[in-house]
């Protein structure tokens, strides 16, 4: 009996077997070319994909380690002799504080891809720095209109409590339109946390430009600068690029585009000398033109 059900069931099996069978051979009929044209576009695409990737590898950009030395040679800020300027060190950047302005000529730090994310918070409490001639206090920006505005800013500093909490310093602020502050001033240092984990590391340099006419001080002290400007560099790609900018402080809603500027214009309106260690012919290169399609592309 066993024997005649396991027989039944063995006919049963083939049976179906040849009706699938059969069945797949019509549906092979119907989608066998559409089958075949999505399978050879799908051999196409990863062939194409694999030659990009082959190609980028071979042009794209190589990166070179930045030492100390480099670093801080790189980060020498030129002042000419008439400008008050105070050197102030901290553990994550630098400013060079004018007195006579009660705001900084420059600061600069070296932000790296590592220093992205961090769980430090921001204090909001802003410090008069003890010690420091001409540093204002909290009570001269008070019901200024003005926001005290980073030069370095917070959200770069998160990876470490000290270097968050020597952002608050008030050599480190400056008198900035809200406008600006929280407006493309905010947008240009997001831009920027974007091409450090682009390129790794970057050199930032930010400061006031004060011409002739600005002659507006918050409680007769701190100047309050017609402009700022940023520059950017990424110095262990290769070759070396920089970008730089200069922002109206007040409204700015334009592209980054509008704002950009050569080096040697900022240069031009501050006084200042970036990178004046490296070689003319290299520094004629970095700072004659504005740089655009290695950064905005």
């Amino acid at each position: 009996m066993q024997e005649k059900w396991l027989f039944l069931a063995i006919v049963f099996s083939l049976r179906y077997l040849c009706i699938m069978a059969n069945k797949t051979e019509q549906l092979w009929q119907r989608w066998g070319d559409t089958v075949r044209f999505l399978g050879w576009g799908l051999t196409v695409v990863m062939v194409c994909f694999l030659l990009y990737r082959i190609a980028m590898r071979d042009t794209a950009t190589h990166l070179a380690p930045l030492s100390a030395a480099s670093r801080d040679s790189l980060m020498t800020v030129g002042v000419p002799g008439g400008m008050s300027d105070t050197l102030l060190r901290r553990d994550a950047f630098e400013v060079h504080f004018n007195p006579e302005r009660g705001i900084a000529n420059c600061t600069a730090y070296e932000f790296v891809i590592n220093e992205l994310n961090g769980t430090a918070e921001r204090s909001n409490e802003f410090v008069q720095e003890a010690g420091v001639n001409g540093c204002p206090s909290p009570d001269d920006y008070s019901d200024s209109g003005m926001d005290r505005g980073h030069l370095v800013p917070a959200a770069d500093l998160k990876w470490d409590e000290e270097a968050m909490r020597q952002s608050f310093l008030l050599t480190n602020v400056c008198p900035m339109h809200k406008a600006l502050n929280e407006g493309g001033w905010a947008k240009l240092e997001e831009k920027v946390r974007e091409w450090t984990a682009r390129d790794s590391a970057l050199l930032v340099f930010t400061g006031p430009v004060v011409d002739v006419g600005d002659t507006m001080r918050l409680n007769g002290k701190v100047v309050v600068p017609g402009a700022y400007y940023k520059i950017v560099m990424a110095p262990c790609v290769r070759p070396v690029r920089v970008i730089a900018f200069i922002y109206p402080n007040g409204h700015s809603s334009g592209r980054l585009q509008q704002y950009a500027v050569s080096i040697d214009e900022i240069e031009r309106r501050t006084g200042l000398d970036f990178f004046p260690t490296l070689p003319q012919d290299e520094q004629h290169r970095l700072e004659s033109a504005v740089h655009l399609d290695a950064w905005l592309n």
